[in-house]
């Protein structure tokens, strides 16, 4: 028992109590000094304490509103000293190592009101594990319930609000800029690793408005992956690609993941899952290497790429891309399937009209989306159907040029098509505001948000987009959509619902909606997620599910062989059937 006060003793004199200089460390900068590549169960639990508190504490105490602490270098002090030690030294460890950052004044009643007001949203985090006397101990627990109402006014280095330059807007999705990304790692050590594993589990955990939507229960990922951090069964970015990849959030594929994990080169031939295949879905052509095998055809089947069945690549997308629904996981499967990290063509195998041929097919560096870059380009923005129905794809749209026209057309037209399977324009949400949503919508969409002084709660809120007193279209629109209607995409869908003359047909949507907030792990990985929870004032939730559909058109093959836009004639079907009820 001496030798054990006398240890602990002995650690409170690495931490300074109540200073206003910026604290010296050792030179973390390359390494942390800890390495282990097996841990056991009891490890397991001090570090899974470990991340927690550290975690609590990072986002909780007022001693981090400024830069005298680096709570990175912070924990890999405290890693040496936490990993072996009993329950009990590690939790008067950590005590101590809270009492070393000062006093605090607190403000509970400020916090009581909050949980007490009617827009708070009913999931948040649950913290009642700093309650918890038996894994924590009764010292510190108290410290960590009362780092709960600490006062937090003057806000918090790691996290903020976000501020978009280009609009001079703050929004309330939170900002992780704060963060170092230490470029230079090499080879992260298992501390770096567990850096990587503590910060992304948080900022998940108090900011993530969406966790509640996730797949698997957010509790289990932090020991599942401090363990595979130990011994990774890849490389250190494949399992943080891996890690990420547990949001189930497209919007989490900010940083290019796919590109990283499978490369920068891609066959530039335009493929998709229909009826469970995967197909050429349009007239492209590639370069092969051999001028006695023809190029792709339309409804031609991908079979296998490298000797690889497809069904190998949508399991690697499974795990380690981050997809919100299943449409999502097979538009990524058709993207990364025909990528190579090298320059050099690609083996695939294809089966048409019932025979399996064999090619070699040239690559060309794309680290771009292959729809994003290659094939909105060959849409025009807006056309006129069979003389009187409009048809707007809306990723080029301009009000200087495109607006104009269709806005003098809209009372000629008898219909008009919304194609947002593209990605609109920004100035589209003018147009749509102007000519489409009725001024007497009173509420356009609901999104959730997170309190930045309060950790773990988010607040709902319901928003209307601004529109105009002009006349609006009163004639039958057809919105498409499918897995390429995301983020903005779907809000579109949203206000141009509210109009009553308003059809929404095609598939599921990628389920990827609100404000983006990006952050960077160790050795410079960029990741996002969704920053804002979506819904409709109704309470449909967005995120995951998608926008709401009337009609459900996919394509078919027999669709694509014949080089049909099945979509497109579901919505000019549906556009003279509500001409002739007139």
């Amino acid at each position: 028992m001496k030798k054990i006060v006398v240890f602990l003793l002995l650690v409170s004199n690495f931490f300074p109590s109540g200073c206003t200089r910026p604290k010296q460390y050792a030179d973390y900068s390359r390494h942390s000094g800890f390495d282990r590549t097996e841990i056991d169960s009891a490890t397991l639990r001090n570090l899974e304490v470990l991340g927690r508190v550290w975690g609590f504490v990072k986002y909780h105490h007022p001693a981090f509103s400024d830069d005298r602490y680096d709570l990175d270098f912070e924990l890999f002090e405290l890693l040496p000293l936490i990993a072996d030690t009993a329950p009990a030294a590690r939790n008067e460890i950590l005590a101590q190592w809270i009492d070393g950052f000062g006093r605090y004044k607190t403000t509970p009643e400020k916090y009581e009101k909050i949980l007490a007001s009617d827009s708070v949203f009913e999931h948040r985090t649950d913290i009642g594990w700093i309650r918890d006397t038996a894994t924590l101990g009764r010292e510190l627990s108290e410290r960590l319930v009362r780092l709960r109402s600490a006062d937090r006014t003057a806000g918090n280095r790691y996290v903020s609000q976000t501020y978009y330059e280009t609009y001079d807007q703050w929004s309330p999705n939170p900002c992780f800029d704060g963060e170092k990304p230490y470029y230079d790692l090499s080879n992260p050590d298992y501390g770096y690793r567990l850096l990587t594993v503590f910060r992304f589990w948080n900022m998940v955990e108090y900011f993530f408005p969406s966790k509640y939507l996730t797949d698997k229960d957010w509790n289990d990922v932090l020991p599942e992956y401090i363990r595979r951090m130990a011994h990774p069964t890849g490389s250190y970015l494949r399992e943080t690609r891996r890690m990420i990849a547990e949001l189930d959030d497209n919007h989490a594929q900010y940083g290019g993941g796919i590109f990283e994990l499978f490369g920068r080169y891609r066959v530039p031939l335009n493929t998709g899952f229909v009826e469970g295949r995967l197909i050429v879905v349009t007239p492209d052509t590639v370069p092969v290497k051999s001028e006695r095998k023809a190029p792709f055809q339309v409804g031609d089947e991908i079979v296998a790429v490298e000797d690889k069945p497809v069904e190998y690549y949508m399991a690697q997308t499974r795990e380690f891309i981050s997809c919100s629904n299943e449409n999502d996981v097979l538009a990524a499967t058709a993207d990364q399937i025909l990528r190579t990290k090298e320059n050099r063509p690609l083996s695939i195998r294809y089966r048409r009209d019932g025979v399996t041929r064999d090619t070699l097919a040239d690559v060309t560096k794309m680290p771009g989306h292959f729809g994003w870059n290659y094939l909105w380009k060959y849409h025009k923005t807006f056309s006129m159907l069979e003389d009187s129905i409009g048809y707007i794809c809306p990723n080029k749209l301009s009000k200087e040029e495109e607006i104009p026209e269709i806005s003098n057309g809209l009372k000629k037209n008898r219909g008009l098509i919304i194609d947002l399977r593209y990605y609109p324009s920004q100035d589209f949400n003018e147009f749509v505001s102007q000519y489409i949503v009725p001024d007497s919508v009173k509420y356009t969409v609901r999104f959730t948000y997170p309190d930045l002084a309060l950790p773990g709660v988010f607040y709902a809120r319901d928003y209307s987009y601004p529109t105009y007193k002009t006349e609006k279209y009163n004639a039958p629109i057809i919105i498409m959509v499918n897995e390429g209607t995301q983020s903005y995409g779907e809000t579109s869908v949203q206000k141009i619902q509210n109009n009553p003359y308003t059809i929404t047909i095609g598939s599921q949507s990628a389920g990827a909606n609100g404000n983006i907030s990006k952050f960077t792990l160790p050795r410079g990985i960029l990741g996002a997620f969704s920053g804002l929870g979506w819904y409709y004032p109704d309470g449909w939730v967005v995120n995951r599910q998608g926008v709401k559909i009337d009609h459900e058109i996919r394509p078919t093959l027999e669709g694509i062989r014949d080089g049909r836009d099945e979509m497109l004639e579901a919505a000019l079907s549906l556009i003279e059937e509500k001409t002739e009820e007139e």
